[in-house]
């Protein structure tokens, strides 16, 4: 009865301390924000407390789609983000001469002059044109979009290591609490058979029945302490959220003047630039728990790698860069399929 007793009492208080020491860790490892953030997606529970940031901070559980390009292949006009497009690529007056000068060669297609001929030749010139400005732009997503996967390949293999020296101490705490709690209680109760003959032992009986109990809750809350993994100071190697957050970048990750251009614009019927869209998203996104707050540095710090912060490496950081990288790379990507519309007024296929 009293052994099972003290395991009850150490069980309650392995709980308390586990829950305790999940809001009082250090603050690199806790504390997301100036104000108090939480960081680690270990705990479900800590999703709350990440409202400490801005006001719509963590509230949308189940993310949808952040831009949408409003492209209708079936219709024979182009989308409003896709003029917009066209307009950063001063490509508008272009395509409008082209759907001129389409029509004037239909209309003198049976004839064969001069003038028809140098139709021909503007019209085919200007179509050549057209195409590579529209080939550049493509190739400028994909350069951002290389650098993007560049990258998170190289997070991918730190979040692996970090997961894998996570895990092993997790197996290897639970290993030394099932086998430390059979052996200790083994030991106890062999003391405890001949104590109706010697009583006296009784008292190292019950001394390592509670050791049995104690052992093993300690490796166990080692455990619950080792589900966040290692923690590291953060490297300096700036990556391509940097420049979205005002942070000094390098050659490698600044973004061509297209995909710059296309992020910084007011999309159609909004109010708010495209990169601001995607920071409000991955504020609110409650998935994204340790980025609450656009102007907190030490999570910017961390985040875009730019200034290094003790203990700020770790899984939970790992996996809110390959989330946010992964999202801007997507709707970067999304500029393909305005291009598509753009190539489709060059072939006559849409109008603008």
């Amino acid at each position: 009865m009293k052994r099972s007793v003290a395991t009850t009492l150490l069980f309650l208080f392995s709980l308390y301390w586990t829950n305790s020491s999940a809001w009082a860790d250090t603050p690199s490892a806790v504390v997301g924000g100036d104000n108090g953030a939480p960081a680690s997606a270990a705990y479900p529970r800590r999703i709350a407390a990440a409202t400490q940031g801005e006001a719509a901070a963590n509230t949308v559980k189940i993310p949808t789609q952040i831009l949408r390009t409003g492209v209708n292949i079936d219709l024979d006009t182009v989308s409003p983000n896709t003029l917009q497009l066209a307009q950063i690529l001063d490509l508008t007056a272009l395509l409008q001469s082209i759907q001129t000068m389409r029509a004037d060669v239909r209309r003198n297609r049976g004839t064969v002059t001069l003038e028809s001929l140098a139709a021909r030749q503007e019209l085919s010139d200007a179509i050549s044109e057209a195409h590579q400005i529209i080939y550049k732009c493509d190739l400028e997503v994909d350069f951002t979009l290389a650098e993007i996967t560049a990258e998170q390949n190289v997070y991918q293999e730190i979040l692996g290591n970090y997961i894998s020296s996570r895990d092993k101490k997790v197996l290897y705490a639970n290993a030394a609490s099932f086998i430390a709690n059979g052996a200790l209680w083994a030991l106890g109760e062999a003391y405890d058979i001949p104590t109706y003959k010697y009583p006296r032992l009784s008292i190292p009986s019950g001394t390592i029945s509670i050791l049995a109990g104690v052992v093993p809750s300690i490796a166990s809350m080692y455990a619950l302490k080792a589900v966040d993994g290692k923690k590291t100071t953060s490297e300096v190697d700036p990556n391509m959220l940097a420049e979205l957050f005002d942070y000094p970048c390098n050659p490698d990750t600044k973004y061509p003047h297209s995909v710059w251009e296309f992020l910084k614009a007011v999309p159609p019927l909004n109010k708010q630039p495209r990169k601001e869209q995607l920071v409000d998203r991955w504020i609110s996104d409650a998935n994204i728990p340790n980025f609450t707050d656009r102007k907190s540095r030490k999570q910017l710090d961390v985040l875009t790698a730019c200034v290094s912060q003790k203990k700020g490496l770790s899984i939970a950081t790992l996996n809110t860069r390959q989330v946010m990288l992964t999202q801007l790379g997507a709707e970067i990507l999304k500029m393909k399929r305005l291009l598509l519309e753009l190539a489709m007024v060059v072939h006559g296929d849409k109008r603008i």
